[in-house]
Protein backbone atom coordinates (compact mmCIF):
# COMPACT_ATOMS: atom_id res chain seq x y z
CA UNK A 1 0.00 0.00 0.00
CA UNK A 2 1.33 3.41 -0.34
CA UNK A 3 2.36 5.81 2.37
CA UNK A 4 1.55 8.90 0.91
CA UNK A 5 -1.76 7.85 -0.76
CA UNK A 6 -3.19 4.62 0.57
CA UNK A 7 -3.79 3.49 -2.59
CA UNK A 8 -2.96 -0.35 -3.59
CA UNK A 9 -0.09 -0.72 -5.75
CA UNK A 10 0.57 -4.43 -7.50
CA UNK A 11 -1.48 -6.95 -8.32
CA UNK A 12 -5.66 -6.90 -6.86
CA UNK A 13 -5.95 -9.22 -3.71
CA UNK A 14 -7.22 -12.85 -4.18
CA UNK A 15 -10.70 -12.19 -2.27
CA UNK A 16 -11.40 -8.79 -5.02
CA UNK A 17 -10.62 -11.45 -7.85
CA UNK A 18 -12.73 -13.70 -6.30
CA UNK A 19 -15.70 -12.32 -4.41
CA UNK A 20 -15.54 -8.62 -6.06
CA UNK A 21 -13.34 -5.51 -5.89
CA UNK A 22 -16.41 -2.75 -5.27
CA UNK A 23 -17.04 -0.77 -2.26
CA UNK A 24 -20.21 -2.88 -0.99
CA UNK A 25 -17.76 -6.00 -1.65
CA UNK A 26 -15.16 -4.38 0.25
CA UNK A 27 -17.67 -2.83 3.73
CA UNK A 28 -19.41 -6.45 3.38
CA UNK A 29 -15.73 -8.20 4.04
CA UNK A 30 -14.97 -5.35 6.70
CA UNK A 31 -17.98 -6.10 8.69
CA UNK A 32 -17.57 -10.11 8.48
CA UNK A 33 -14.04 -10.03 9.48
CA UNK A 34 -15.65 -8.06 12.67
CA UNK A 35 -17.34 -10.57 13.63
CA UNK A 36 -14.31 -13.05 13.54
CA UNK A 37 -12.62 -10.74 15.80
CA UNK A 38 -13.46 -10.86 19.30
CA UNK A 39 -12.99 -8.85 22.28
CA UNK A 40 -13.49 -5.79 20.72
CA UNK A 41 -9.82 -4.75 21.12
CA UNK A 42 -9.84 -4.27 16.46
CA UNK A 43 -12.06 -2.65 14.25
CA UNK A 44 -12.01 -3.16 10.54
CA UNK A 45 -13.57 -0.67 8.07
CA UNK A 46 -13.37 -0.28 4.05
CA UNK A 47 -10.75 2.00 3.30
CA UNK A 48 -9.45 3.55 -0.36
CA UNK A 49 -9.40 0.34 -1.58
CA UNK A 50 -7.80 -1.63 1.15
CA UNK A 51 -9.28 -2.07 4.57
CA UNK A 52 -8.49 0.13 7.97
CA UNK A 53 -7.69 -1.47 11.26
CA UNK A 54 -7.87 0.20 14.07
CA UNK A 55 -7.42 -0.63 17.53
CA UNK A 56 -9.55 0.32 20.99
CA UNK A 57 -6.44 2.95 21.55
CA UNK A 58 -7.74 4.86 18.16
CA UNK A 59 -4.29 3.63 16.74
CA UNK A 60 -4.82 2.66 12.90
CA UNK A 61 -3.40 1.07 10.17
CA UNK A 62 -4.38 0.73 6.41
CA UNK A 63 -3.54 -2.30 5.18
CA UNK A 64 -4.49 -3.84 1.13
CA UNK A 65 -5.64 -6.91 1.43
CA UNK A 66 -7.27 -9.80 4.06
CA UNK A 67 -4.05 -11.32 4.69
CA UNK A 68 -1.99 -8.44 5.77
CA UNK A 69 -5.00 -7.70 8.02
CA UNK A 70 -4.89 -10.66 9.56
CA UNK A 71 -0.72 -10.18 9.22
CA UNK A 72 -1.39 -6.98 11.43
CA UNK A 73 -4.20 -8.22 13.80
CA UNK A 74 -3.34 -11.86 14.54
CA UNK A 75 0.38 -13.81 15.29
CA UNK A 76 1.36 -16.65 12.67
CA UNK A 77 0.28 -19.95 13.82
CA UNK A 78 2.62 -23.11 12.15
CA UNK A 79 0.47 -24.88 9.89
CA UNK A 80 0.65 -28.78 10.87
CA UNK A 81 0.79 -31.31 8.37
CA UNK A 82 -1.69 -32.85 5.93
CA UNK A 83 -3.20 -32.00 3.05
CA UNK A 84 -6.52 -32.90 2.34
CA UNK A 85 -9.16 -31.95 0.54
CA UNK A 86 -12.75 -32.00 1.22
CA UNK A 87 -15.60 -30.75 -0.65
CA UNK A 88 -19.38 -30.14 -0.66
CA UNK A 89 -21.99 -28.86 -2.86
CA UNK A 90 -22.25 -25.46 -3.17
CA UNK A 91 -24.98 -23.83 -1.08
CA UNK A 92 -27.79 -22.22 -2.31
CA UNK A 93 -27.73 -19.81 0.09
CA UNK A 94 -24.27 -17.87 0.18
CA UNK A 95 -22.54 -14.81 1.30
CA UNK A 96 -18.98 -14.57 -0.36
CA UNK A 97 -17.77 -11.46 1.45
CA UNK A 98 -18.25 -13.71 4.41
CA UNK A 99 -16.67 -16.65 3.20
CA UNK A 100 -13.50 -15.01 1.73
CA UNK A 101 -13.16 -13.16 5.37
CA UNK A 102 -13.58 -16.45 7.09
CA UNK A 103 -10.91 -18.18 4.86
CA UNK A 104 -8.37 -15.16 5.29
CA UNK A 105 -8.91 -15.93 9.34
CA UNK A 106 -8.39 -19.64 8.59
CA UNK A 107 -5.32 -19.38 6.08
CA UNK A 108 -3.74 -17.23 9.12
CA UNK A 109 -4.82 -19.85 11.63
CA UNK A 110 -2.96 -22.37 9.46
CA UNK A 111 -6.37 -24.26 9.58
CA UNK A 112 -6.61 -23.63 5.56
CA UNK A 113 -4.17 -23.76 2.62
CA UNK A 114 -6.12 -23.88 -0.34
CA UNK A 115 -10.15 -23.04 -1.23
CA UNK A 116 -12.26 -23.57 -4.15
CA UNK A 117 -15.26 -20.98 -3.94
CA UNK A 118 -18.14 -21.55 -5.64
CA UNK A 119 -18.95 -18.33 -7.73
CA UNK A 120 -15.22 -17.94 -8.12
CA UNK A 121 -12.33 -20.16 -8.75
CA UNK A 122 -9.72 -21.66 -6.45
CA UNK A 123 -7.09 -19.14 -3.83
CA UNK A 124 -4.00 -21.02 -2.39
CA UNK A 125 -2.68 -20.29 0.49
CA UNK A 126 1.48 -19.63 1.34
CA UNK A 127 3.03 -20.69 4.47
CA UNK A 128 4.25 -16.90 4.68
CA UNK A 129 0.96 -15.30 4.14
CA UNK A 130 0.72 -14.94 0.84
CA UNK A 131 -2.70 -15.74 -1.38
CA UNK A 132 -2.48 -16.80 -5.05
CA UNK A 133 -6.43 -16.56 -6.69
CA UNK A 134 -6.88 -18.48 -9.88
CA UNK A 135 -10.36 -17.40 -11.13
CA UNK A 136 -12.28 -20.57 -12.81
CA UNK A 137 -15.71 -20.88 -14.25
CA UNK A 138 -18.42 -21.21 -11.52
CA UNK A 139 -18.31 -24.56 -9.94
CA UNK A 140 -20.95 -26.30 -8.28
CA UNK A 141 -18.76 -27.31 -4.96
CA UNK A 142 -17.26 -25.29 -1.97
CA UNK A 143 -14.28 -26.70 -0.64
CA UNK A 144 -11.16 -26.42 1.24
CA UNK A 145 -7.49 -28.20 1.90
CA UNK A 146 -5.82 -28.76 5.27
CA UNK A 147 -4.81 -30.52 7.90
CA UNK A 148 -8.30 -31.13 8.88
CA UNK A 149 -10.61 -30.14 6.06
CA UNK A 150 -14.00 -31.50 7.30
CA UNK A 151 -14.18 -29.43 10.61
CA UNK A 152 -12.62 -26.62 8.25
CA UNK A 153 -15.62 -26.63 5.56
CA UNK A 154 -18.06 -27.03 8.25
CA UNK A 155 -16.91 -23.98 10.06
CA UNK A 156 -16.58 -22.06 6.52
CA UNK A 157 -20.09 -23.16 5.14
CA UNK A 158 -22.30 -22.19 9.18
CA UNK A 159 -20.05 -18.59 8.79
CA UNK A 160 -20.86 -18.09 5.10
CA UNK A 161 -24.25 -18.93 5.39
CA UNK A 162 -27.19 -16.38 4.80
CA UNK A 163 -29.94 -16.05 7.32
Amino acid sequence: MCGACGGARGPAAWEDVLAGAGPAQRAARAAATGRLLTGGRLRVTPWRGGYLLTTATGAARPVASLGELWAAARPPVPAPGGRRWCRAPAPAVWDPQAAAAWLAAAARAGTVTAAELPAGGVVEFAPEGTARAVPAPELARVGVRGPDPEAALAGLLAFAARP
